[in-house]
């Protein structure tokens, strides 16, 4: 199924602003997060960025992050499950610590 993600400005100098993300059905948004917190390491890597403040994740907990999945906060947090066609949004200045 395909998720489209809108970044926070915190991580568009990283991965741009918006991605679209390839996963499997059943996939629940913390598995979404670890694949994107690959991502933004990795780039951070390529760009020479400390992305310790930028990932999504801290030990398996949201970084600060306030995330919607198709304009509403999801009710089961880390463990909502998606669907193909869902929009996450990482709400504007509150990713990053």
């Amino acid at each position: 199924m395909k998720i489209k993600v809108n970044y926070d400005f915190t991580h568009q100098e990283l991965v741009g602003k918006t991605d679209v993300f390839e996963i499997a059905d059943g996939a629940r948004l913390g598995e979404l997060l670890q694949i994107i917190d690959t991502r933004i390491v990795e780039a951070g890597k390529n760009k020479g960025i400390d992305t310790t403040y930028k990932t999504t994740l801290v030990n398996e907990v949201l970084n600060g992050c306030v995330v919607f999945i198709n304009g509403s906060a999801p009710e089961k947090r880390l463990e909502q499950e998606l669907h193909d066609g869902d929009n996450i949004e990482f709400i504007y200045g509150f990713c990053g610590g």
